[in-house]
């Protein structure tokens, strides 16, 4: 049996979509703090022309570890998997941009 405490924040599907949300606020806030005068289209043109695109999605998957770490201390291993495999598709995104693209 596991022994998970039955919370309404531990489920999979809130753990994927923090994995994916916190990641693309991430990358909103970079935007806005590097490049104030480009859009975010122009941004991420921009950076995959200079061939970085890959390093800085790298860069906003770095918060999930902190979800990572929070979910883990509170028990809630089912959020948990659901913030891995978010992360798990990033760094698959991030290995296709970074040899395919």
């Amino acid at each position: 049996m596991e022994t998970t405490p039955k919370t309404v924040i531990n489920n999979f599907p809130l753990g994927l979509v923090l994995g994916i949300f916190i990641p693309f606020l991430t990358l909103i806030f970079i935007n806005a703090e590097a490049n104030r005068h480009l859009s975010m289209a122009e941004f991420l043109a921009q950076l995959q022309h200079t061939r970085k695109l890959s390093a800085l999605f790298s860069l906003c998957a770095l918060p999930n570890l902190g979800l990572f770490f929070l979910f883990i201390w509170k028990e809630n291993y089912r959020t948990v998997r659901g913030i891995l495999t978010a992360t798990v598709v990033m760094v698959i995104l991030v290995y296709a941009l970074k040899f395919y693209f």
